[in-house]
């Protein structure tokens, strides 16, 4: 049987903070505005390899998780959230999942007031095994997992109703999946649609051998060649050129798979990168228009503008130690 489900209402931060840490991971949380008030609302359902979350918080929260250790999907139910981690931009509203790795220092940057998340955190060593010997497929180290799931399509959609259906029942006592010849079978399909909707590494070895092989191992190429090196002078054609397609297939498959050109993950890529500067800078020797420059953006009015829509606050408040300080939780995340 699994863990008896967990259902908790609250609108204290540091309960929030100690419930998230207990259940999912440990954090820091902080209110991005002043005079806000937390109405925060968990459930949790603990199967044998998983844990599915039915999470909102009622108002805007930024949270540093840390590395996780564990695979995570967040599929928003409702509203939109914008996070990143080890420098990948994430996201997640109608269209677009959230999908982490278990390694990279893991940040929300921004969830809406009205946001609904369905979390599922699966363990590692349980995917890895899964993929390993359900699938015949040697593997070495941890899945590089694209960080979006299409939810609005198949296979994705598939994927992300699993999950939803999971996250319906987090906090009901008499879910039919706390027994194990219910759970145990989920579980595998779960972590089999996981692997066969998103990207990685692997996933070419999935494919039966009469399909299309897909050109994923050059797009692969692309998205690594702007997270080893933010700040080189990237192109649609230099990108191109990496991963072995024309600028155009090239542009098609980003928007395909991620929902944006490739100029724009570059641009969101390098906006997480100015934002982790600005956030550690000290302001007496450092300014917003020297870290924007460093990050690839020549225009103080444009970065403003990129970095208001991601972060929801100006770079200067950031660099300032601002962003809803005096909210935030003291001592380590717990």
């Amino acid at each position: 049987m699994g863990q008896s489900p967990i259902s908790v209402r609250t609108g204290d931060l540091d309960e929030a903070r100690e419930i998230c840490g207990e259940h999912m991971y440990p954090r820091s949380m902080r209110l991005l505005e002043r005079g806000a008030r937390l109405d925060a609302r968990y459930a949790f359902l603990k199967l044998p390899t998983m844990t599915v979350g039915d999470v909102r918080y009622g108002t805007p929260v930024a949270i540093s998780v840390g590395e996780l250790d564990s695979y995570h999907v967040n599929v928003a139910a409702s509203g939109r959230f914008f996070a990143g981690q080890d420098g990948r931009p994430l996201e997640g509203g109608p269209r677009w999942a959230a999908v982490y790795r278990p390694v990279g220092l893991t940040e929300l940057h921004y969830t809406s007031a009205d946001s609904r998340l369905f979390a599922l955190k699966i363990d590692r060593g349980a995917l890895e095994t899964h993929l390993r010997e359900t699938h015949d497929v040697e593997v070495r180290g941890p899945i590089r997992f694209a960080g979006r799931l299409d939810v609005s399509r198949p296979p994705g959609r598939s994927c992300a109703a699993l999950i939803r259906l999971l996250g319906e029942e987090a906090g009901n006592p008499d879910s039919i999946f706390h027994r194990p010849m219910v759970a145990a079978p989920l579980e595998e399909a779960l972590m089999t649609a996981l692997l066969l909707a998103v990207d990685h590494q692997y996933q070419d070895q999935l494919q039966e051998p009469s399909s299309v092989r897909d050109p994923s191992r050059g797009f692969r190429a692309a998205i690594d060649a702007v997270h080893d090196g933010p700040r080189r002078p990237h192109t649609v054609a230099t990108l191109a050129e990496l991963a072995g397609v024309s600028p155009s297939r090239l542009r098609a498959t980003f928007l395909n798979r991620l929902g944006m050109t490739p100029m724009a993950y570059v641009r969101q890529t390098r906006l997480i990168g100015a934002h982790s500067e600005l956030r550690d800078a000290d302001p007496a020797c450092s300014s917003v228009n020297a870290i924007a420059r460093r990050w690839g953006f020549p225009r103080r009015d444009l970065f403003d503008a990129h970095y208001r829509a991601r972060f929801h606050v100006d770079p200067a408040a950031t660099l300032n130690g601002g962003t809803g300080k005096a909210n935030d939780l003291p001592g380590p995340a717990a």
